[in-house]
């Protein structure tokens, strides 16, 4: 798979991401009364409005934050879902992503099982695979022959609606309890969402695969869980080592339309700082680009970019001792680890902060509202940083979490 089409670069390479930058950067921003905060003036009074109707209307309003590992788990993301949804409604728990189906860690909100077989996974980590990317960044697949069955349990959001991502050519699948279907009401490039309803509200469903159906191909990307009624949807993608690169290719941002989002959180640069060979001149083109594919694939979709958290490089260095005395003498390995601070999740940092206010979008410094280099001493001696010094505890996302959701409620407030 290529990571930009033809047509696509060639709107990038002539005048898209010239015209975006142009038509943003004259946007003025909000008052400066939120630290670490930037937003265009009036950037988000339609998502207010969108928002207070929400329960009223009965409308859905989709907002995805999309991320590497600190997002993957969902600690981070959970603080926002729980203060809008305790505000505007709860429409949910939106995209489930199947990561333990091939053997990779979730959230603890929701479980996804499988029997029958082992799935072949693809990872928008290396997406030269055989199919093409789903929204959640992976893709699932297996042989068409081959009988099996998904558990998706939701316990803390109980649903009247689940939406299937499948290739075009894989067959629908049959749900217990039985329920009604729509087939591919919504398609997006190589998928379509399958909608399959309840009368009642349940928190655990079976998918199973059919026999005797004439397809090509079983491919699924995940699923969507709706209450059935107006709210808000607050979901989390996220991919362990993912970096703006990884997502920044039109036929990926293509499938966010999937889930209709009026609110896109891009929570990335860990990854893209996590190296010696690092450029600031090469993350400012591939932030740019995917923030042009956005606006090219979701045009009326806000963008609210966050700054990585800090981090360390890992070092680990060997030596030899010796021990004993003359014929006893022996030799012993002795391998030492020390952190080094990650300066380059700083100029990580202030290259987005300076891109939002070049483009016209939000943006929340998380680096700096943790306070840097200097304020992770904290974080450590409180135990919410991880041994490895890049992760954090999950009492350190939700506090991450809570700092962004902070922000984003008082700049809904201003509008």
């Amino acid at each position: 798979m290529m990571r930009l089409s033809k047509r696509i670069s060639g709107l990038l390479m002539g005048g898209l991401l010239s015209t975006f930058c142009c038509s943003l950067s004259e946007a003025n921003p909000i008052p400066q009364n939120e630290p670490n905060w930037y937003a265009p003036d009036g950037y988000f009074t339609s998502l207010v409005q969108e928002l207070r109707g929400a329960m009223k209307t009965g409308h859905v309003v989709s907002i995805v934050q999309l991320g590497d590992s600190h997002i993957q788990a969902g600690y981070t993301t959970a603080p926002l879902r729980e203060a809008l949804q305790a505000s505007y409604g709860d429409a949910g728990r939106g995209w489930i992503g199947w990561y333990s189906l091939y053997g990779s860690n979730s959230p603890r909100d929701y479980r996804v099982t499988s029997s029958g077989f082992g799935w072949q996974r693809e990872l928008i980590l290396k997406p030269e695979g055989v199919h093409p990317i789903g929204v959640g960044g992976y893709v699932l697949s297996t042989r068409t022959a081959n009988s099996f069955s998904v558990g998706v349990t939701s316990s803390a959001h109980p649903f009247r609606e689940l939406r299937l991502v499948r290739t075009s050519s894989s067959h629908p699948l049959a749900t217990f309890p039985l329920s009604d279907i729509r087939i591919g009401r919504f398609s997006t490039g190589a998928y379509v969402v399958d909608t399959l309803s309840w009368n009642t509200p349940y928190t655990s469903v079976t998918l199973n695969s059919t026999e005797g159906e004439d397809t090509d191909e079983a491919v699924y990307a995940g699923c969507v869980l709706l209450s059935g009624k107006g709210g808000v949807l607050v979901q989390d993608i996220g991919i362990n080592g993912a970096a703006y690169r990884h997502y920044a290719f039109a036929e990926y941002v293509e499938q966010l339309a999937l889930l209709e989002p009026q609110l896109l959180i891009l929570s990335l640069g860990t990854n893209d700082s996590y190296t010696a060979r690092f450029q600031v001149e090469s993350f400012t083109e591939t932030l740019e680009q995917m923030l042009a594919l956005v606006k090219a694939f979701l045009p009326r979709t806000k963008v609210l970019l966050t700054t990585p958290p800090p981090s360390f490089f890992r070092r680990a260095s060997t030596h030899y001792v010796t021990t004993g005395r003359r014929r006893h003498k022996h030799r012993k390995k002795v391998t030492t680890t020390s952190y080094v601070f990650n300066e380059h999740a700083a100029l990580v940092s202030a290259e987005i902060m300076r891109c939002a206010r070049q483009h016209g979008v939000a943006a929340f410094d998380l680096y700096a509202a943790m306070g840097g280099q200097v304020g992770i001493d904290s974080w450590i001696s409180e135990g919410l940083m991880a041994a490895d010094r890049v992760h954090y505890s999950r009492e350190g996302y939700e506090r991450q979490g809570q700092l962004i959701t902070s922000a984003l409620q008082r700049a809904l407030t201003l509008r």
